[in-house]
C-alpha cells in the first residue's frame, strides 16, 4: 500500500510515517520512486508503537528490530540480548520512578510553602508615614493641605480628610492619599494579577533583568539617606516592588498610579515583606500631583515614560519638572520603536488619549532635553516578536522593539 493508505491504517500522519523511514525504524520497499508498504511494516509500527508504550528511545527500538530482521526470535542468544534489552529498561525506569517520586514530594513541600507565604498572617499595618506630610500640597495654589477626622498613631495616619481654602479636595483611604483625579477612559484596566509579567518571553525577562541590574548598580553609586525617591505608573513595570531587597532602606519613597486598587494591593505586599519602610502612597490620574515643589531626589521610570505617554500628552518629567530638586537624578528603562514602525501607529490607534512621540527614545531624549535634563542611554537588547498582551498587541512582529537603560540630570 502507498504511504496515505499505510498512515490512515496505522492511524497517524504521513509525515510520522516519513519521520520513521527517514531514522530506519521502517524500511519499506521501492517502487518505481514510490514507497511500497506491506505487512512487515506493518507489524513493525505495531511493535514500535509497543516499545514505545515501554519508553524506549529511538535508539534502544532500533536495536529490537535488528533482532527482529536478523531472526527469528527463538534463538536462545537473540531471547537472552531481548531480556537483558528488557531488563535494563526495567532497571532505568525503576531508578526514574525513585526520582519522579522524589520530585513529587519536592513539588508537595513547595507547594505548601507558597501557601504558607499566601495565607501568612499580615504584618503591622501601614499608613501616610507622618514624616511625609510636609510634602503633601495643594497642587492648585501650593499651600500645605489641612488634615481632619484623621485615624492617626506615632508613625502612621491610616484614615483623613485632606482640604486646602482654594476648594481642593482628597481623603487617606487604608494609608493611602486618594485625590478625586480619578481615571475614567477605557484604555486601561487595574492589573491586579500582574499578568503584565507572565508570559513575557525568554529575551524580554533577559533584558528586563539587565536593565534592573544596571539602575541598580547605578543607584548604589548615590547616598540617599534621607532623600525621596519616587515612582510612578506602578501598574505596569514596578521597579521598586520587584527590586525592594536591594534598594535603600533609610529614605523615603513616594509610589503614584492612577488606580487606587493597584496602590493597595502593593501596599499590603510590602507590608507583608518589610516593616518600617516610610512609603506615600498617592491614587492619581492627572498630570498634577499633591507633592511640595523640589522634593524629589531620584525618579524612577522603570519604562515608566512609555505607560504615562499612552494616557498624557506629555512625558512625565514635563509634568512633574517643579517637583524635581536642582540636583535630581532620573534613572530607569526605555522601549523604542522606531519613528516611521507601523506598531507605533497601531499603538496610537488603541491608545488615542496619549502622546504622539511616545515609545522613541530619540524623542524622549529631545523632550527631556526641553526641560534641561541631558540623558544617556545604553542599549540593553532588542527584540523582534513579544507576546500578544497588554499595548504588545500592537507590536508587529519583524519590527525592533529596542531596551535601553537610561540615565538623566539637570544641564549645567
Amino acid at each position: 500500500m502507498k504511504i496515505g493508505e499505510f498512515a490512515r491504517v496505522c492511524n497517524v500522519t504521513k509525515d510520522t510515517v516519513r519521520y520513521y523511514v527517514n531514522i530506519g525504524l521502517l524500511i519499506p520497499k521501492m517502487q518505481g520512486s514510490q514507497m511500497s508498504f506491506e505487512e512487515r511494516e506493518y507489524a513493525d509500527f505495531n511493535y514500535i508503537q509497543k516499545l514505545k508504550g515501554m519508553r524506549f528511545n529511538i535508539k534502544e527500538i532500533r536495536a529490537f528490530l535488528y533482532l527482529r530482521r536478523m531472526s527469528n526470535m527463538i534463538e536462545p542468544a537473540t531471547i537472552d540480548e531481548c531480556v537483558k534489552l528488557l531488563e535494563d529498561k526495567k532497571e532505568c525506569l525503576t531508578v526514574e520512578l525513585k526520582m519522579l517520586g522524589n520530585s513529587i514530594h519536592l513539588i508537595e513541600d513547595e507547594i505548601e510553602n507558597f501557601n504558607k507565604r499566601k495565607n501568612a498572617a499580615k504584618n503591622e499595618r501601614t499608613g501616610v508615614p507622618v514624616g511625609t506630610i510636609p510634602l503633601l500640597v495643594c497642587p492648585n495654589c501650593r499651600q500645605h493641605l489641612h488634615i481632619e477626622n484623621a485615624e492617626i498613631n506615632y508613625k502612621y495616619i491610616y484614615e483623613g480628610i485632606l482640604s486646602c481654602p482654594c476648594g481642593y479636595h482628597a481623603t487617606i483611604e487604608n494609608g493611602i492619599v486618594r485625590t478625586e483625579n480619578i481615571y475614567e477612559g477605557s484604555h486601561d484596566r487595574p492589573d491586579l494579577r500582574r499578568k503584565l509579567y507572565h508570559d513575557i518571553g525568554e529575551d524580554w525577562e533577559i533584558y528586563v533583568q539587565k536593565c534592573s541590574d544596571a539602575i541598580i548598580e547605578r543607584i548604589d553609586r548615590g547616598d540617599w539617606n534621607g532623600k525621596v525617591i519616587m515612582e510612578a505608573n506602578v501598574n505596569g513595570f514596578f521597579f521598586t516592588y520587584n527590586n525592594i531587597h536591594q534598594l535603600p532602606r533609610n529614605c523615603t519613597y513616594i509610589i503614584v498610579d492612577k488606580y487606587y486598587e493597584v496602590l493597595a494591593m502593593y501596599k499590603e505586599l510590602f507590608e507583608q515583606l518589610f516593616q518600617g519602610l516610610d512609603i506615600l502612597y498617592i491614587a492619581d490620574a492627572s498630570e498634577r500631583f499633591p507633592l511640595q515643589d523640589g522634593c524629589i531626589d531620584l525618579f524612577l521610570s522603570f519604562y515608566g515614560e512609555m505607560e504615562y505617554s499612552l494616557y498624557h500628552k506629555n512625558t512625565q518629567l514635563e509634568d512633574i519638572l517643579h517637583l524635581m530638586k536642582p540636583d535630581s537624578l532620573v534613572v530607569g528603562g526605555i522601549q523604542s520603536l522606531e519613528k516611521e514602525a507601523k506598531s507605533r501607529r497601531l499603538l496610537l490607534e488603541r491608545y488615542p488619549e496619549g502622546n504622539e512621540r511616545r515609545i522613541n527614545k530619540e524623542f524622549l531624549e529631545e523632550d527631556y532635553k526641553k526641560c534641561g535634563y541631558r540623558m544617556s542611554a545604553a542599549k540593553v537588547g532588542q527584540i523582534m516578536k513579544t507576546e500578544d498582551h497588554h499595548m504588545y498587541t500592537c507590536h508587529l512582529d519583524g519590527e525592533p522593539l529596542t531596551i535601553y537603560y537610561f540615565e538623566a540630570e539637570k544641564e549645567g
